[in-house]
């Protein structure tokens, strides 16, 4: 893994979790709305009141375990850095050796001294496809908790076609809410792609 692919992760981590601050807002404001249509009717639409505070605590537990994207990507960058001085370090030995060997004297210090920091290199970089894993695992629970909104949501279409005369509004609130639901949805499912490819990309070399 190159620090190219790297900072490639740290902008989609950056970007899907500003697609999902956007959306979850979004979802919020579609629940309130919700909300008022339901207050207005009282207990005609208490049905579906409930629906519009189930998606609203589900959009909190979203934003939570969203939390997390941005905050793995940063010991990722630290493990690719150290990993790019250890390499310094690594052909710095190695070009000293090749020296001392053309000169003919001893290289044992510098061979082992240039083994040691590659194996410094392969340690940093289990880490850091340890911290991609862990990434992948997150953006699992994501997916998860984001099936479960896309429940309520079906919910709430459920609901708002049995109201008689408040269907109509309700349904338009549960399309938009739909709809933000599945930018969220799409732009997981992109970075878990993501960040598979990197995985699969290196999975020999783990």
């Amino acid at each position: 893994m190159d620090i190219q692919r790297v900072m490639q992760i740290m902008d989609a981590s950056s970007r899907t979790r500003r697609t999902i601050e956007r959306s979850l807002h979004e979802i919020d404001r579609r629940a309130l709305n919700a909300m008022v249509l339901v207050k207005r009717h009282g207990n005609k639409l208490a049905s579906y009141g409930v629906v519009a505070q189930a998606f609203r605590e589900q959009a909190v537990h979203l934003k939570h375990d969203a939390a997390p994207l941005q905050q793995s990507v940063a010991p990722l960058v630290r493990a690719q850095s150290r990993i790019l001085r250890h390499e310094a370090f690594t052909k710095m030995f190695h070009r000293a050796a090749e020296l001392m060997k053309a000169n003919g004297r001893s290289t044992a210090f510098l061979s082992q001294s240039e083994l040691n920091w590659q194996r410094n290199i392969e340690a940093e970089e289990a880490e850091g496809f340890a911290i991609l894993r862990h990434l992948v695992g997150t953006v699992i629970r994501l997916q998860e908790g984001i099936a479960e909104q896309e429940y309520v949501v079906t919910n709430g279409r459920i609901e708002a076609a049995l109201s008689e005369r408040s269907g109509a509004p309700l349904m338009r609130v549960s399309h938009e809410m739909g709809l933000a639901v599945a930018k969220v949805r799409d732009a997981i499912w992109k970075y878990r792609a993501e960040l598979e490819e990197v995985l699969h990309e290196n999975s020999a070399g783990i």
